[in-house]
């Protein structure tokens, strides 16, 4: 093994990598094998491992392969390193006083970085299905509807919804009140007749009940007419009477066909 080793080494050119990973490539052995070869051959003087320092300071492992033991290497020369300049004489320079160092500031202490904090959004109505809207949402009105919904919970414990879906449900029992049902009978007809078991959305049954069970709108009536202006107020200066007619009718008392308006001004009645 060692002469396979030591003939291929001095076959190959000068400069190839002799390591032993590279040797046990080449020639197939293991490289158990090909190190216990290199031993022999450097134990016999036919190898020769050399530890030198380039001019750029790197360390590396020159390896020379001989003939017959003992026999220099014709390789090339060990690089020197580059030859030092003498140093200048040194003469002893004044020191100034030395000052007290400060001591060093304190480092400010790294922030933690912040703790991400996952918070947990609300269901969003829109999940819930749609209700009727009132005419005109007055906040007088859905106070009113959200007294409701709240309202419901001691009729039913199970009636209980969140404040989200009390916003979304708020303005469906106003378009209830809007339409003239009293708040005791949107309360009855959102909580009577439910199911027995366990009521998993509440609020998407209270949404549906607001929607099918909406009672229609009361007709539209004409306001009723307005009264007429009162008749002018005359008087008969022949029988001193007052009386309310049309301008220019004969006194009721004496027939006088010239009554004057009267200065008499009732007083406004009281409001």
């Amino acid at each position: 093994m060692a002469i396979a080793v030591g003939c291929h080494m001095m076959s190959v050119p000068e400069g190839t990598s002799v390591t032993i990973r590279c040797l046990a490539d080449r020639l197939g052995f293991s490289r158990q094998k090909v190190a216990d070869a290199l031993h022999a051959l450097e134990q016999h003087g036919y190898l020769r491992r050399t530890v030198i320092r380039t001019a750029r300071g790197r360390l590396i492992t020159q390896t020379v392969i001989c003939h017959s033991p003992g026999t220099p290497a014709p390789g090339r020369p060990r690089p020197q390193e580059p030859a030092q300049r003498p140093a200048p004489e040194h003469r002893p320079q004044p020191q100034p006083p030395r000052r007290r160092a400060s001591p060093p500031a304190p480092r400010p202490m790294p922030t933690p970085p912040p703790t991400p904090t996952t918070t947990r959004s609300p269901r969003s109505p829109r999940s819930l299905p749609s209700v009727p809207r009132p005419g005109f949402p007055a906040q007088d009105l859905l106070r009113a509807a959200l007294a409701v919904l709240v309202d419901l919970r001691n009729t039913d414990p199970r009636l209980y919804v969140s404040e989200a879906d009390a916003e979304h449900l708020a303005p469906g029992v106003a378009a209830w009140l809007e339409r003239g049902v009293p708040p005791e009978t949107v309360r009855d007809a959102l909580s009577t007749d439910l199911p027995a078991e366990r009521l998993r959305r509440p609020a998407a049954l209270l949404a549906h009940r607001l929607t099918v069970n909406l009672p229609p709108a009361p007709p539209l009536t004409a306001p009723p007419p307005a009264a007429p202006p009162p008749r002018p107020l005359l008087h008969c200066e022949t029988c001193d009477t007052c009386f309310r007619a049309p301008p220019a009718t004969p006194c009721p008392t004496c027939g006088n066909p010239d009554p004057v308006p009267s200065a008499y001004r009732p007083p406004p009645p009281p409001s």
